[in-house]
């Protein structure tokens, strides 16, 4: 797999959009979508192609091959522009553009600044991928949608996950399938399968697992958590609610799977502190090895970062996971946990403790662990690859 170069989000540029020593040509993204064309840079200014962006935003594009002239037509605008012309028209009042519009292999390019002046759209600029990604204004307006957990095949992992999310101190569950759940071994098995899934809800030091066989399996699961149930409670709340906060605060919508995780990832670092100084004495309290530590209190270590990632990054609709392996460090190789995360249908390893400097930087980011292939991260992790390829198999 290669690496995905790391989209940068900006402000919104509705002035001069002008980017220096650029020659490549860049990919297109209109609401969260690529478009199978590409813009061009051409002497510090970028040209995308109006046609295909226009339509993508619901514009209806004409072209007058006599007069050489584009027009484009959206509720009450009409946006008029002739090649070569260094003023366009919306509504009939001149807009100036940066360098006239042209003719390259038959598509009509024109200035960025033309597209995000004209629509309204909001265009953002990455400059390591040379990605637009342009939204419309109605689409911006729009509230994201958070998704929660989703429900499994399987009734008893559902009752689980229920259990784990109430923090109740007991789970009962009565069957007639004695081959699937027939076993001790096998319930708790469901079990560390839930708390695999949502590593956030693992608050939980041992499991008890009980079955009464008779006509039909009744099935008993007590739950020891490493805190009182009471703040088990107030925990899972907290989390949650924290995790809404965040991602209302930096995902906006029309942000490709890409920038949400970059978003997230963002967030998370720099607004959390690795718990170093107990690391090194050897006294981490509890709840940094847990997404409460990490997104709550803003203290946490690896476990804790990469349980916060899996509470955050599926509910903005990216799939992830929890890697626990080894890392190489100064110690030498210790117990360590990451993340595995689908984007653009493809999995990449993603380890958020090793992108926070250490110690603590106020407002540094590092990019070293972000999307990296097996290979590329291999280097300083390891795990089962048995472990590694079940984990990326689709639910």
């Amino acid at each position: 797999m290669r690496q995905l170069k790391i989209l940068a989000t900006f402000a919104v540029l509705v002035v001069s959009l002008t980017f220096a020593n650029l020659a490549a040509a860049s990919q297109v993204i209109v609401n969260g979508k690529p478009l199978p064309v590409s813009a061009v840079i051409e002497n510090g200014t970028t040209l995308v192609p109006i046609r295909s962006i226009f339509e993508s935003l619901q514009a209806e594009v004409t072209w007058d091959q006599i007069r050489q002239t584009v027009t484009a037509v959206k509720d009450n605008l009409t946006l008029q522009l002739q090649i070569g012309s260094l003023v366009a028209l919306r509504n009939g009042q001149p807009v100036p553009l940066q360098v006239p519009g042209k003719i390259i292999e038959n598509s009509t390019l024109v200035p960025l600044r033309f597209v995000s002046e004209s629509l309204g759209a909001e265009v953002r600029w990455d400059e390591l991928s040379k990605t637009v990604v342009i939204q419309s204004k109605d689409l911006a307006n729009q509230e994201i949608t958070i998704q929660t957990a989703p429900e499994n095949a399987d009734p008893l992992y559902n009752k689980i996950l229920q259990a784990l999310l109430k923090a109740e101190e007991s789970i009962t569950f009565d069957t007639m399938n004695r081959n699937q759940y027939g076993s001790t071994e096998k319930v708790i098995a469901m079990a560390e399968k839930v708390l695999q899934d949502h590593p956030y809800l693992n608050y939980t030091e041992s499991l008890e697992v009980r079955i009464n066989s008779g006509n039909s399996l009744h099935i008993e699961v007590a739950v020891h958590y490493n805190f009182p149930v009471r703040d088990v409670r107030k925990m899972n709340q907290a989390v949650d609610e924290k995790a809404r906060e965040i991602i209302k605060r930096v995902i906006k919508p029309g942000m490709t799977e890409l920038e949400k995780e970059k978003a997230l990832h963002d967030y998370v670092v720099l607004n959390t502190k690795f718990d170093y100084e107990n690391y090194q004495k050897g006294t981490i309290a509890k709840e940094s090895y847990t997404a409460y530590g990490v997104l709550v209190k803003g203290v946490g270590v690896c476990q804790g970062y990469a349980s916060a990632m899996c509470k955050l990054l599926p509910m903005v609709g990216i799939e992830c996971r929890m890697m626990i392996g080894t890392s190489q460090t100064a110690k030498g190789a210790e117990p360590h946990g990451w993340n595995l995360v689908k984007i653009e249908d493809q999995w990449y390893h993603l380890d958020v403790n090793w992108d926070d400097p250490i110690p603590d930087q106020p407002g540094a980011i590092r990019y070293t662990y972000f999307n990296l292939s097996d290979q590329e991260i291999k280097k300083d992790h390891s795990w089962s690859e048995e472990n590694n390829r079940l984990l990326k198999m689709d639910r």
